[in-house]
């Protein structure tokens, strides 16, 4: 009888507290994987994996508030490692490209520029070693993708504008790797 009137006393305290409900998980997982490319060609250019600017290594998207200043979008995540995803598309372009050329990216700059206007930035150096060639031979470069503008409103459509100067660099990249006659 004792431990019956402790159960519903604990009942009792139990049902009289206000535990909070569940919320909702309003964080959002994007890939830039643009599905499958021209097919490989033999002797095709070769990249290396992309470095990436130290802000963005993480999975939380970045955005640029001021010239010196980023911050991070806390609900829209890349659902895997950056550098990896733009090694992949970019391996993806120019296995299309013969010649055996291998190509560096550095990408500085991946993100949203709030601050101007909410402005897409793509911005890397690259350069291309021809194949059989000293490391003196490399062609380098600089690429700032075509100005885009997201409208503040789907984070997806964000993607798919960082995902349009992915393929703009990738397209530089192949010009440049593309053996010249």
């Amino acid at each position: 009888m004792a431990f019956s009137f402790q159960l519903s006393a604990l009942s009792l305290l139990l049902s009289s507290c206000n535990l909070p409900q569940p919320q909702a998980d309003t964080v959002r997982h994007f890939t830039l994987d643009g599905g499958v490319g021209a097919a490989p060609v033999a002797n095709s250019a070769q990249v290396r994996p992309v470095e990436l600017a130290g802000h963005l290594h993480g999975r939380v998207m970045a955005v640029r508030v001021a010239e010196h200043e980023v911050t991070y979008l806390d609900d829209v995540r890349w659902a895997e490692p950056l550098d990896a995803s733009l090694t992949a598309i970019l391996r993806t372009r120019l296995g299309a490209v013969p010649g055996g050329a291998t190509v560096s990216v550095d990408v500085q700059r991946f993100e949203l520029v709030r601050y101007d206007g909410n402005k897409v930035q793509l911005s890397a150096t690259y350069s291309v070693l021809p194949a059989g060639a000293g490391k003196t031979a490399a062609q380098r470069g600089g690429f700032n993708a075509t100005a885009r503008t997201w409208d503040g409103k789907d984070p997806g459509t964000l993607v798919a504008l960082l995902r349009e100067a992915v393929g703009e660099l990738g397209d530089a990249l192949a010009e440049a790797a593309a053996p010249k006659n």
